[in-house]
């Protein structure tokens, strides 16, 4: 049920904006709210509260997020309907969305240490070929894989790493 409402939420936010022609800027706005409330989780509980008056919820949205704007009115409209707390998953519904309407794939990549910028541009290229579509590359260094790299895409992953090649062997020798 949560992820529905996220999603429905998302879909209609996403048609509007895509009707509105501000699809980039409400992708953006997005992500920037996503922030403040990932940052702030004290003001979900507060715009939730149900001892707080709706006119008091939306002079703390006001001073937050600004006075207007199609964000700020689904901000208003998410907390007039008791929803606010799926703010997260609406945010990564539309992203979905947007990234879909626009033929991107965003893919993580995890090293031990981070890429060298050409590096990291050829295989962006290199993926972009293999997918046909545009990659957005989400960079994360840990140092505990020890070399190579694992490359995440949704549900998929593959895992060139050494120590998943190390799992792997310890996993061969525990079934012999």
């Amino acid at each position: 049920m949560t992820g529905d409402v996220g999603k429905l939420y998302a879909q209609a936010l996403f048609e509007l904006s895509l009707e509105s022609e501000s699809l980039e800027n409400v992708c953006f706005e997005l992500k920037q709210c996503r922030e403040i409330f990932d940052e702030n989780p004290q003001l979900v509980k507060l715009l939730s509260s149900p001892v707080i008056l709706k006119t008091e919820k939306h002079e703390v949205i006001n001073k937050i997020f600004g006075e207007s704007g199609m964000v700020h009115d689904f901000i208003c409209l998410v907390t007039d309907k008791n929803r606010i707390s799926y703010f997260g998953k609406i945010t990564d519904a539309f992203i979905e969305h947007y990234n879909q309407h626009n033929n991107i794939t965003e893919m993580t990549v995890i090293t031990s240490i981070p890429l060298k910028l050409d590096l990291k541009a050829r295989l962006i290229k290199k993926l972009e070929q293999k997918s046909g579509k545009t990659v957005k590359l989400n960079e994360k260094v840990d140092p505990s894989i020890i070399g190579g790299i694992i490359l995440r895409m949704g549900n998929s992953q593959i895992d060139n790493s050494i120590k998943g090649r190390l799992d792997a062997v310890a996993q061969q020798l525990k079934i012999q």
